[in-house]
């Protein structure tokens, strides 16, 4: 399978970076090719050479966080597109709200199966800040379009379940601090590539 994966930004110590590089250097060790596509904030960061890193930046400030995401997913979801003029992508993985919504968008436009990791919702961090409404809506959007929702642990799965009122069934916890998070999460994507797979071939 060929993987993208949508992260804001991809430098060496950020733990939402580091947490996609030991996932994209597993698929590839497993004979996967991921694909990682990031905002460029001119940060240093190191991956195994058979993980492919394409790093964007953006030509306009945001007036907030928000906005300033949406032209992100922009700009995401063009690198995407462009890389698919060469070479089929088979599966889309998001993180967290802030890439949710080229996800989904490529997810439904392309028809692949769509995954969203979900690192902390809205609801555990307070509501703070005017877009904290809006924050969570794409938090729930995207967990409802997506075929899976990876929870970084416990706590974050009891507020998908009870913040965000998703099925349990659909809710797996990959974290990070336990052995065999990875392969659960390449569990999930085969389970579902192989489901969309055979769908193809009845038709």
């Amino acid at each position: 399978m060929r993987i993208a994966y949508l992260v804001k930004n991809f430098a060496d110590g950020d733990d939402l970076s580091e947490y996609v590089k030991s996932l994209a250097e597993y698929m590839a060790s497993q004979g996967h090719e991921p694909f990682v596509v990031s905002f460029d904030d001119g940060s240093k960061y190191t991956v195994s050479e058979e993980v492919e890193v394409e790093r964007f930046q953006l030509h306009f400030d945001g007036d907030s966080l928000y906005t300033w995401a949406m032209m992100m997913n922009n700009e995401m979801k063009g690198k995407v597109v462009e890389k698919m003029k060469d070479e089929e992508i088979d599966v889309i993985h998001s993180n967290d709200w802030i890439t949710a919504p080229g996800g989904v968008t490529l997810s439904n436009h392309l028809e692949k199966p769509f995954f969203l990791t979900i690192h902390s919702t809205e609801n555990q961090r307070g509501f703070q800040g005017e877009n904290s409404g809006l924050i969570s809506e794409l938090e729930w959007q995207g967990s409802f379009e997506a075929d899976r929702v990876f929870a970084n642990n416990d706590g974050v799965k009891n507020s998908l379940l009870f913040d965000l009122d998703l099925a349990d069934e659909k809710v797996c916890v990959a974290d990070p601090l336990h052995d065999g998070w990875q392969e659960r999460i390449l569990n999930c994507y085969c389970e579902i590539f192989d489901k969309e797979e055979e769908v193809e071939v009845e038709m």
